[in-house]
């Protein structure tokens, strides 16, 4: 009688495990392809049309899935269109950098719900994480963001990052302590892992296209970085440093790098290589590159130009991608992008079309918007 029970309710675990599973695998299709049908789900995933129906009615009660619409099927009959409810879980991303503190809200649609940017220096101290953390509780609180609903928080910063997300092997850019993990912990009150900035914005400009493809994404903030994405996922390499394209030599012999190196990319296309010819305001010089008369100017960015085709091109060799322009000089770059395709092309062997250089969606948020995705990505995986 016991042995019987026991075959029953291990009968019945597995049922419900695989109505789970079910469940969950609907619900990615839905996700990753942003709507489907129920034709199309049980094509996709070999289920039955009644077991399709069951989950879908199952996700649309627990209000995570709602009817988009419909189109017309191959069978004459309108097929309704399922989407996933963007707003059912939030995720927090943080970007730190040496001047300023960026903070998003996401939905799980990596919609924009709230966010701020704001002039505060880096200093990795109680006082600083206590600004940061009431900076969020505002944020939160001024859209009515629910706390049940936050998934939780990604922080990126300047700095690589070890595979534990929690510590980092190396640090220059900004100053920080090994134990800063927890003493972010002290004041931040839910989930949090560290990422690398550059890794944080190509991952943010890979979900944004949804294309599934190889990627290498180039960011020009006040340090040059990179990341390389392997359709959604980011290529961290054999010792989590991966894409540090600022320190590839593009000048044999040339300026000294704050690395000790000379000759890096990043002494020739850092923000700071035009910003600094306008007391640090790179809207300003380009704005200077608009007025008349203004040639000193434009030799100044012709000059920078001409650093980043030559980077953009041996990247190009290397991963035979699309190369994204990203960073704060990225954000200025549309107007310029038809100059820097033709500088590039002027070096490539091979390409006819430039078309392969593009700029970033995202602008000053795309760090942050990065970070955010870990958690979103994790919930997804999980259902």
């Amino acid at each position: 009688m016991h042995a019987t029970a026991a075959v029953e309710e291990a009968i019945t675990l597995s049922e419900d495990s695989t109505k789970s599973r079910n469940a969950g695998d609907i619900y990615r299709l839905i996700y990753y392809d942003r709507q489907s049908s129920r034709q199309i789900i049980s094509e996709k995933l070999g289920l039955s049309l009644p077991t399709v129906t069951n989950n879908l009615n199952q996700l649309k009660a627990d209000g995570l899935i709602y009817n988009a619409g419909s189109f017309e099927s191959t069978g004459g009959r309108k097929a309704h269109l399922f989407q996933c409810v963007p707003h059912v879980r939030y995720s927090l991303g943080i970007n730190i950098t040496r001047n300023h503190l960026s903070i998003v809200v996401v939905d799980l649609d990596i919609n924009i719900i709230a966010g701020k940017r704001m002039r505060r220096p880096f200093c990795d101290t109680d006082e600083y994480y206590q600004f940061m953390c009431r900076e969020i509780e505002k944020l939160l609180d001024d859209h009515q963001i629910p706390r049940e609903k936050l998934l939780g928080a990604g922080i990126s910063m300047p700095v690589i990052i070890n595979a534990d997300q929690k510590t980092i092997s190396y640090a220059t850019v900004i100053r920080v302590s090994h134990g800063i993990y927890e003493r972010i912990g002290r004041h931040l009150s839910c989930p949090f892992f560290l990422f690398n900035d550059a890794n944080s914005a190509g991952l943010a400009e890979s979900w944004f296209s949804g294309s599934g493809k190889t990627m290498v994404y180039l960011s020009l903030c006040s340090s040059v970085g990179g990341a390389t994405m392997d359709g959604m996922n980011v290529s961290r390499g054999s010792n989590n440093r991966s894409s540090e394209f600022g320190h590839m030599c593009v000048v044999p012999h040339g300026k000294r790098c704050y690395c000790g190196q000379y000759g890096c990319l990043d002494a020739y296309c850092s923000e700071k290589v035009l910003s600094d010819f306008t007391n640090g305001d790179l809207k300003q010089f380009f704005e200077k590159l608009k007025e008349n008369d203004n040639q000193g100017y434009w030799n100044i960015f012709e000059e920078y130009l001409d650093h980043l085709a030559v980077a953009v091109n041996n990247l190009r060799m290397c991963y035979d991608c699309d190369i994204v322009l990203g960073g704060n000089v990225g954000s200025y770059m549309s107007d310029y992008i038809d100059r820097i395709r033709q500088k590039a092309l002027a070096l490539n062997p091979f390409e006819q079309n430039g078309d392969f250089i593009r700029v970033c969606h995202y602008r000053t948020e795309a760090s942050a918007v990065g970070a955010a995705i870990y958690h979103i990505d994790c919930f997804v995986k999980n259902m």
